[in-house]
């Protein structure tokens, strides 16, 4: 059982960062089941560092296509990713730190996160995008 299942209401109409995006949903879906079988504390450092390389490509992915496509809203886009990057941060260093119950926050976390972030945000990219012949731009 999955806590996020992908619906056709999370994409942005831009095949290849809906691919990204499946993937995140994915790895949030294995955290969730690793927590419900008791594993989440073995899980979670792997997961934690998925999400930082997650952020970097995929956020400069976004990025370059917003700015290729002169997406209005790129400055307030790179402001909320920004938010992220600095979030994935902090729990990365509370980890680290040793702290206990990081996986069900985590968790909690990334589930508001991807579907906040995807249906209030990138939405918006991906129908401007679109409406420019970038459906199928990787």
């Amino acid at each position: 059982m999955a806590v996020i299942a992908w619906k056709k209401i999370y994409e942005t109409g831009i095949v290849a960062l809906d691919n990204e995006h499946r993937a995140l949903v994915a790895e949030v879906n294995r955290l969730y089941e690793a927590i419900r079988d008791k594993r989440g504390e073995e899980v979670l450092g792997d997961i934690l560092t998925m999400l930082e390389s997650y952020t970097v490509e995929h956020f400069q992915h976004e990025e370059k296509l917003m700015a290729e496509y002169q997406f209005p809203e790129l400055e307030e886009h790179q402001r909320i990713h920004q938010e992220l990057i600095d979030a994935v941060q902090e729990l990365k260093k509370r980890v680290t730190s040793g702290r206990e119950e990081l996986a069900r926050e985590f968790l909690k976390f990334l589930r508001v996160w991807v579907l906040e972030h995807i249906l209030n945000v990138d939405k918006k990219y991906g129908a401007f995008l679109e409406s420019r012949g970038g459906r199928f731009i990787s």
